[in-house]
């Protein structure tokens, strides 16, 4: 079979993903960078400064500092849980392996505005918590939705490395633990670089726990930085506002993904044989 016929397979196979990257990723970014330059009441004359003036919001500030907290908090305990139960799924043989698999992937089938009613429902409306300490809520609520999904993708990784490098590694006298940090983590480095780059994506652009949240007054309707853009788009039509606040946000996030790319060998196919 000609050479060329293999490859049609694998192009029919991206295809759905590339039309969706487009339709949902390229096209709409495109249409929010133009927008940006339109007037605005926060840039009257209208120009991509709107960037910039939209940072002089009263809101921001406190916002980012809820943002902060995420990162610095929520951030490293779902990498630090994910690997960790990951690492303990992997070097224990157990029959009930594949349910502990199971039982870890069910919590991220709720989305987070579900894992809030469900909190929500437990905790009552009758508690009464302090303003300063919803940060501690919206981290729980966040980490429980997603760090079980986390934990079964590690742990497909892991189960990606090879038998004989790990058999090699117990042969030179590793034991259960030098396995997991010298030999394991090194190899599975790239995913979580991965996860941590979606992880910093999620805290920055956090959106579902404080709106939820808010319908119950345990927080402001501004509580992250997600909100105010919408408020700007939605509530008083100032959709230039909106969207270039939406662009600070994922800046970062691309910063870091093109950090990560050409710093790491996340792409590289040699990294895989």
């Amino acid at each position: 079979m000609p050479r060329h016929r293999y490859r049609v397979v694998p192009m029919v196979m991206i295809a759905p993903y590339f039309a969706l990257m487009l339709f949902n990723g390229f096209i709409p970014l495109l249409v929010a960078i133009r927008e940006v330059a339109n007037p605005s009441w926060v840039n009257l004359n209208g120009s991509y400064t709107t960037l910039f003036r939209i940072l002089k919001d009263f809101r921001v500030v406190p916002d980012l500092r809820h943002t902060l907290f995420l990162l610095l908090v929520f951030v490293p305990l779902t990498i630090f849980a994910a690997l960790a139960l990951s690492l303990l799924l992997d070097a224990t043989a157990l029959r009930g392996n594949t349910f502990m698999r199971l039982v870890f992937l069910l919590p991220g089938v709720a989305a987070g505005g579900i894992s809030v009613l469900i909190w929500m429902y437990f905790l009552g409306r009758h508690i009464a918590w302090n303003p300063g300490n919803v940060k501690w809520l919206i981290t729980g609520i966040a980490f429980s939705s997603g760090a079980g999904s986390w934990v079964v993708i590690q742990y497909g990784s892991l189960r990606s490395i090879s038998h004989e490098v790990l058999e090699a590694a117990r042969v030179d006298g590793c034991n259960r633990l030098q396995l997991a940090l010298r030999i394991k983590l090194p190899m599975i480095s790239r995913y979580v670089g991965y996860m941590s780059i979606l992880l910093t994506a999620a805290a920055i652009q956090i959106y579902n726990e404080p709106a939820l949240l808010n319908a119950d007054g345990l927080t402001s309707n501004w509580w992250s930085l997600n909100q105010v853009a919408y408020s700007y788009a939605f509530q008083t039509a100032d959709f230039a506002g909106g969207t270039a606040l939406s662009l600070d946000m994922l800046i970062p996030s691309i910063v870091i993904g093109v950090f990560f790319i050409l710093k790491t060998d996340f792409l590289k196919r040699d990294a895989y044989q």
